[in-house]
């Protein structure tokens, strides 16, 4: 029976019917796409769809539909089929699984945010979520941040970066009622959303917070602590904050989202203190090499880090490089 009302079906009864190969057939085969061979190529990228499917279920419920996740893992598969060589001793659905991987974490890190981030960072972003769950399975409570990374071995401030930088977005733009004006952000505060002080959990944290607020503008300062009632009072909708200081709702919502960016930057820039303030630069005589897979990254962040600037915010980094020139 062909599911033609059921997509995810369809394909998994479509893909069920393509025969396996054997290791012998993909060594064959790799040398015919390495001859340029079209027919081979699509053989072996074909033979492997399952394994694409299982590795996507792995991935599901992280911010996309899973025939996205399944299209995104495809063009991993694409990928590994062009680059596998087999005299390297490995199998192709154990070299694949990687490039499989790699293209759904790049998916979701640029598809499933609003700010993007980097492929590296969305693969530690994974491990927090499951260290969180087995720490809580352990501990039968919500872990620390400082639990999270004596776990993970990352530092306290990497797991509290880390953490906001994964704040899902949600659509309050869409209007109230098809065809007409006004969306749901015109009128619900957001209280409902997740505050600066919901992300991050300990005084410490929150003191850090407040502290890296005062490094804003006045204008960005003042939407933020309006909309998330920072100064105790309710939070104001888009609509209210936009008659007290005489900008249209669109306008404050970009300043709002520009203003998070910047703290998101700041929070993951380890230049910033607990109180919000830059710190003295520090050259470490004898500074700890990355993991030789994070080695490319490792030396570009070193680089970077030494002078005190580039947080991945274009906005950021010239304010910082205008503020080092001028030293």
């Amino acid at each position: 029976m062909y599911h033609k009302n059921d997509p995810m079906k369809a394909y998994m009864q479509d893909i069920g019917e393509i025969p396996l190969i054997s290791k012998e057939e993909e060594v064959e085969l790799a040398a015919k796409i390495k001859a340029g061979d079209e027919m081979a190529r699509q053989k072996l990228i074909k033979a492997n769809l399952r394994l694409v499917v299982k590795i996507a279920h792995d991935f599901k419920g992280f911010g996309l539909p899973l025939l996205d996740l399944i299209s995104e893992g495809n063009i991993g598969l694409m990928r590994a089929a062009e680059k596998f060589d087999p005299a390297k001793g490995a199998k192709f659905s154990s070299y694949s699984a990687w490039w499989i991987k790699q293209s759904m974490r790049r998916a979701l890190s640029q598809k499933s945010r609003t700010i993007r981030v980097p492929v590296a960072s969305a693969g530690k972003i994974n491990k927090i979520r499951t260290a969180k769950i087995q720490l809580t399975e352990k501990l039968g409570r919500a872990p620390t941040d400082t639990e999270i990374a004596e776990h993970l071995d990352f530092t306290k401030r990497t797991v509290q970066g880390l953490k906001l930088a994964d704040l899902k977005t949600f659509s309050l733009h869409d209007p109230i009622q098809k065809g007409e004006e006004g969306s749901f952000e015109d009128i619900i505060p957001d209280s409902s959303a997740c505050t600066p002080d919901e992300i991050i959990e300990d005084s410490e944290s929150i003191q850090r917070l407040r502290g890296l607020i005062h490094n804003l503008d006045e204008r960005e300062k003042t939407i933020l602590v309006m909309r998330y009632g920072l100064d105790g009072s309710r939070p104001k909708t888009l609509e209210e904050v936009s008659r007290i200081i005489g900008r249209t709702r669109e306008r404050v919502r970009q300043i709002q989202m520009q203003s998070l960016k910047k703290l998101r930057a700041m929070i993951e820039d380890e230049t910033y203190d607990n109180d919000g303030k830059r710190q003295e630069e520090e050259v470490d005589p004898m500074p700890i090499l990355p993991p030789l897979n994070d080695a490319k990254a490792g030396v570009a962040r070193a680089a970077r880090n030494r002078r005190g600037l580039g947080t991945g915010d274009p906005i950021v980094d010239f304010k910082r490089q205008r503020e080092y020139n001028g030293k």
